[in-house]
């Protein structure tokens, strides 16, 4: 982090970020970064670091093919660079329509919070008829006319029924994003597990509070939230006024990667980190009361396409058939997935199995990256090696080999453990699963 250059000042991320001198650790949510909690987002700061180091600019192409929560989609709009998205999931593809194509006047939100504000009060008072809130039950809520959210236990156990019916206002008003914002802090634990709802303990992280918030105010919650937001998209056009691009220089393909066609020989530099292994489906477990409270505006349940999902882990089988394309072409992983497993761990099967898929996939992914990139264009592929029983699997070794085979040429390794975004996010799995993440370095071979 670059704080000030001799006989130019401050840089434009600094500027925005406005670090405080003795902060503990950078701000990664300056900008539009910070208005989602997104579980899978990696700094922005690594993201503009390598856009420095690739030397990207208004003349060159960036492509993220796991875009995320628009992490580096935000950054390429701040320095004006075109940049190519896909995403598969629609609850980060709402994140990064909103976050990098945010408006060129910030007015126009202070418009929105005060329009909101006149539908909130006149909707909630007629709702209301003189009751008293807090006698508000889940089935009076769902049964409103109008109301956009289908019956769930998840959304019953994890909402109070104020906040609740409150927060479905943003979204009858055509706000999904605000919905989700300003229903975040008036979630709760669940009470109940329930299987049929996919909901495990284990992976809900930082998103969600153990306990309830009683009295919250969603009109004003909404309304101070996007007078924040303005307030952002104000700082961002200020510090960045002679880099920022036009929204339209964000394009994004709502699909899986692999099922993607762009253009051959024009994309400059990928950046990316995929879901390691079978984390791709933890990110919709943690995220499912969003998922379950935009129901309507999403039109399906993420679940419907977990089967298109990189490394998903519905899958069966355990053998090293030839037709496990990651198996013949990496020899690390060859040998790695040769040792033998206990058979009564039908648990570690089924992660062995994913795992393997999982870099089926990703030699795919390398064949199309490969594909779309110019001669000598670069790729960095943020990776994690994870755990498998008692065995730390060598993620980055047999990526660069599966890369390798597709004509991308290792260029380095920087290995590091990368922060969450969440700062109060102290979670087991980190350590548990992910044993140490690199940045990988490659380079397209140039054609003959």
């Amino acid at each position: 982090m670059v704080e000030d250059v001799e006989g130019k000042g401050a840089p434009a991320q600094h500027s925005l970020e406005r670090s405080r001198p003795f902060a503990v650790s950078w701000n990664s949510n300056y900008g539009t970064h910070g208005w989602h909690r997104y579980v899978g987002r990696f700094p922005p700061h690594v993201v503009r670091s390598l856009l420095n180091h690739f030397g990207a600019d208004e003349n060159t192409v960036v492509c993220d093919p796991f875009a995320g929560s628009g992490t580096t989609a935000v950054e390429c709009r701040l320095l004006g660079i075109p940049f190519i998205g896909i995403e598969i999931c629609p609850l980060s593809c709402l994140m990064i329509r909103t976050k990098a194509a945010f408006p060129t006047q910030p007015t126009l939100l202070v418009d929105v919070a005060r329009s909101f504000t006149t539908f909130y009060n006149e909707k909630w008072t007629r709702f209301l008829k003189g009751r008293q809130a807090s006698s508000l039950t889940h089935r009076e809520v769902l049964a409103r006319k109008g109301n956009p959210s289908r019956n769930s236990r998840t959304l019953n156990d994890g909402l109070l029924p104020k906040p609740f019916s409150e927060s479905r206002l943003p979204l009858r008003l055509g706000c999904p994003l605000m919905a989700l914002l300003v229903m975040r802090p008036c979630l709760l634990f669940p009470r109940r597990c329930e299987v049929s709802e996919t909901w495990n303990v284990d992976v809900v992280r930082a998103e969600y509070s153990k306990s309830p918030r009683e009295n919250v105010d969603v009109g004003l919650l909404t309304n101070r939230q996007l007078h924040k937001m303005a307030a952002d998209v104000a700082a961002s056009l200020s510090s960045h006024v002679d880099q920022i691009g036009s929204p339209r220089g964000v394009v994004l393909h709502e699909a899986s990667v692999l099922n993607v066609d762009l253009q051959e020989n024009s994309i400059d530099y990928v950046i990316t980190s995929p879901p390691y292994g079978i984390e791709a489906i933890s990110y919709l477990r943690t995220h499912l009361l969003s998922y379950r409270s935009l129901f309507s505006f999403f039109g399906h349940d993420p679940y419907d396409t977990r089967d298109k999902t990189i490394g998903s882990e519905y899958i069966t089988g355990d053998t090293l058939e030839s037709t496990h394309g990651s198996v013949s072409a990496s020899s690390i992983c060859r040998k790695f997935f040769s040792k033998s497993v206990e058979k009564s761990d039908s648990k570690l099967e089924a992660r062995r199995a994913a795992m393997i898929k999982f870099f089926d996939d990703m030699l795919a992914v390398g064949e199309r990256i490969s594909k779309w990139l110019k001669d000598d264009g670069q790729v960095a592929f943020i990776i994690g090696n994870k755990r498998l029983g008692d065995d730390i699997i060598p993620m980055d070794a047999i990526v660069t080999e599966l890369f390798a085979r597709c004509g991308l040429k290792f260029l380095q390794g920087i290995q590091h453990k990368l922060k969450t975004n969440n700062s109060n996010s102290q979670v087991p799995w980190q350590e548990r699963i992910i044993k140490e993440e690199s940045i990988l370095l490659f380079k397209r071979v140039p054609r003959r």
